[in-house]
């Protein structure tokens, strides 16, 4: 029964090359000149006797002069034409003219980036031809009825997302909403259930007071989204996602050495359209009695489009939408890539992805184009990817600067605490307080020193970081904290992809793989502007370029020319 299942295979496999065969011979080949052999070639009749006798009559034309050019960059073997409309080649070094379409060096992808009519004639029927197979052998295996988790793996997309957090899927919800049809996105994530995702453990802030021009506009794009996400993100037929959103501004204290650069921020803030009032330490003391006021010189306060909001809710309405629009959500660990070199240009292709399936199955899945989204584990693919290992050119040398650090929160009670007034409060000293629902709940925490820095090997929270250096801070300024005793009810810590350099994210292509685009290193700031890097990469993607929000000052030439992009507020 075996081997009847195998010839039965190979009979099928053989009919349908000859199948694509013939439809390429029928589809394809019409425009291109018909060989000898040919049937399709006209039979010779009285018409052509009587054409190739006025010709003899006629004077024949002198041959045509033969321009040489011997630039070989010239690969699409044309030049400039003298009046005489003298024809134009390309010579190789060999003395022979040269062809382009004979090198066996020029790749696929190759010839797609340097002729864009190459790939109605190629690159789409190779896709298409994958695609039938992928269906036949799905019918042949049984599985053509299943769902797509019960097929797992895909063997190839369009756009591959490797990491399914929050950035990931926004990503791919922007691509499929942008190009419904025309593209086959999968997104790939070992984790699905998000336990330890850092989207799940953050704080859900939403705020604008920045000192970038970038970061300001992308909050703003953002705030109006995640304000509208019921419009957004709702799927037909179902309820609406409730993300829990609390408009409430954030409030940003600063002392006599932090005075001057708050104000260049809100200087900066006020140019880009952004609602925020800078108060002196009285009008603080009089719009939050419960502040005190003590070392304080100004405040920034965000009086339109900040609060906080459920940030699970949000991933979760993402990757419902985007699945509702026929995104491919894969549970699979990256194990490995497989390149591919194009002789003639001066990148590598990255075009298979080795992923490993919760049963152990290991499969390849091949792609046109990748995101890696993969957050605070970004170092692990750059060192798949070479970056940092022995290999034989510069991404060798590459110190790969986006890292995990982990952030404590903690969660405790206090009855005599602030009301419903009370802001989103981010302090000199960076510890940062707002409320968790009703009842006296409240949320802290503080980013820890360079030599403070806790392990990441684990996510085990250190309760006495809460007693030495946020609980004295928080007494200190809030005055009802310190009649009280600040019970903790509950504590967490999660990673934030921390860019070591500059604490600004890295966005855009891969400076040695030119098919790979890079959206990594937010520093806890990736919920909050999850939708503007979501559209600027689906922008960046379809049109080669940032339409909205220029982002290209995130890129890797910053760092490889030692120019680093810093971000400057205290939270």
């Amino acid at each position: 029964m075996h081997c009847m299942i195998k010839k039965s295979n190979h009979f099928s496999s053989k009919i349908f090359d000859s199948f694509v065969k013939q439809f390429y011979l029928r589809n394809f080949s019409a425009s291109s000149s018909p060989s000898d052999g040919d049937s399709n070639v006209p039979t010779k009749t009285n018409d052509d006797d009587d054409k190739k006798k006025l010709t003899k009559q006629r004077k024949k034309p002198e041959p045509r002069k033969i321009v040489v050019i011997k630039d070989h960059g010239n690969v699409l073997g044309t030049g400039k034409k003298d009046d005489d409309d003298d024809a134009a080649v390309n010579i190789g070094a060999d003395g022979v003219p040269y062809n382009p379409v004979n090198d066996p060096h020029y790749s696929n992808s190759y010839m797609m980036y340097k002729y864009p009519q190459y790939f109605t004639k190629n690159i789409g029927f190779t896709r298409a031809k994958n695609i039938v197979k992928e269906d036949i052998s799905l019918l042949l295996d049984g599985r053509i009825h299943k769902t797509r988790e019960e097929i797992g793996c895909p063997n190839h997309v369009d756009v591959c997302v490797f990491g399914g957090g929050i950035i990931g899927t926004a990503i791919a919800y922007f691509l499929k909403e942008k190009a419904p049809f025309g593209l086959k996105i999968a997104v790939i994530e070992k984790d699905p259930s998000f336990t330890r995702c850092s989207t799940a453990l953050s704080t859900g802030g939403l705020r604008q007071q920045f000192s970038l021009e970038e970061n300001i506009l992308m909050a703003q794009y953002s705030s109006e989204f995640i304000r509208n996400a019921r419009k957004h993100l709702s799927i037909l037929d179902g309820e609406p996602p409730d993300l829990s959103y609390h408009p409430q501004g954030f409030l940003t204290l600063a002392d006599e050495s932090q005075a001057e650069q708050l104000i260049r921020n809100h200087q900066k803030q006020i140019e880009m359209g952004t609602l925020v009032e800078l108060y002196t330490a009285e009008r603080i003391k009089e719009k939050f009695p419960m502040i005190n006021t003590d070392g304080i010189v100004l405040g920034s306060y965000g009086v339109q489009n900040e609060g906080w909001f459920d940030p699970l809710a949000l991933l979760v309405a993402f990757k419902a939408k985007a699945q509702f629009f026929g995104v491919e959500f894969v549970h699979a660990e990256i194990l490995d890539f497989n390149f591919k070199n194009d002789y003639h240009y001066e990148k590598t292709t990255c075009n298979y992805v080795v992923v490993r399936e919760p049963d152990g199955n290991v499969r390849h899945v091949e792609f046109g184009l990748g995101v890696i989204a993969t957050g605070y584990e970004s170092h692990k693919i750059a060192k798949l990817l070479g970056y940092g290992e022995d290999v034989d050119d510069w991404r060798s040398v590459v110190n790969f600067p986006i890292e995990p650090r982990k952030r404590y929160v903690y969660a405790f009670n206090s009855k005599d605490g602030p009301g419903l007034n009370f802001p989103f409060l981010i302090d000199t000293s960076g510890t940062y307080c707002r409320r968790e629902g009703l009842g006296g709940n409240f949320i802290c925490g503080r980013s820890p020193s360079n030599d403070e820095e806790p392990d990441v090997d684990t996510l085990d929270v250190d309760y006495s970081y809460f007693d030495r250096r946020v609980q004295p801070m928080l007494k200190n300024r809030i005055e009802s904290f310190d009649m009280t005793d600040m019970k903790i009810k509950g504590a967490w810590a999660g990673y934030i992809d921390y860019n070591r350099i500059d604490q600004t994210p890295l966005i855009g292509q891969d400076p040695f793989f030119k098919n790979l685009i890079w959206a990594t290193g937010f520093g806890g700031l990736g919920v909050q502007m999850s939708p503007a890097i979501g559209r600027a990469i689906m922008e960046f993607l379809l049109y080669q370029d940032y339409k909205t929000i220029d982002l290209r000052a995130f890129n890797w030439e910053r760092l490889f020319n030692n120019k680093p992009l810093k971000e400057v507020y205290q939270y």
